[in-house]
């Protein structure tokens, strides 16, 4: 039409286009292509899950990323000492195994989740070590390089009770 284009035959403007004209001609085709689309506020759960899965950690015995490495061995030592303060003794009867946990901590310190994938065979055992990891709890935030890049870090650890508490790395 007249105003558009090449310009030939228009108004002799050198082909340009009057001013608000592309805008509001590209915004009217846009809300037409989109009448009728419903996009949602919040994305999919599946797409959120898989957002907060990039942003968590389980770290194993092999972990290479020294920061990560470094929170994870002041939790082991934060633990380690206040089990040894506060002379934790598990009951007569030893565990039948070395039970196997996994903490999950936030970013802000925070304890999200405490698991026991193994137990050690006595319920007194195993509500002790939850006991141990709430005590502790806010443990350090994460450090910002850190924090940066996940919000959650997953410590594996096996739990020896002897005559101290250890924490020790799970071989895979």
């Amino acid at each position: 039409g007249p105003g558009r284009g090449n310009g030939a035959g228009g108004t002799g403007n050198s082909g340009a286009v009057p001013r608000g004209m592309l805008g509001s001609d590209l915004a009217l085709r846009a809300r037409e292509m989109m009448r009728g689309i419903d996009i949602p506020a919040n994305p999919p759960a599946a797409l959120r899950a898989a957002r907060e899965a990039a942003r968590r950690i389980a770290v194993a015995a092999d972990e290479r990323d020294v920061p990560v490495r470094m929170y994870v061995d002041s939790f082991r030592q934060k633990i380690e000492r206040t089990a040894a303060q506060i002379q934790m003794r598990v009951a007569a009867a030893p565990a039948r195994y070395d039970p196997l946990v996994s903490v999950a901590v936030r970013s802000d310190g925070s304890v999200d989740e405490v698991v026991i994938l193994r137990s050690s065979g006595r319920p007194d055992t195993d509500e002790a070590i939850r006991r141990i990891v709430h005590l502790n709890a806010r443990y350090a935030a994460f450090p910002p390089n850190v924090a940066a890049r996940f919000d959650v870090i997953e410590i594996r650890r096996i739990w020896t009770f002897a005559e101290t508490l250890k924490l020790l790395e799970e071989v895979r």
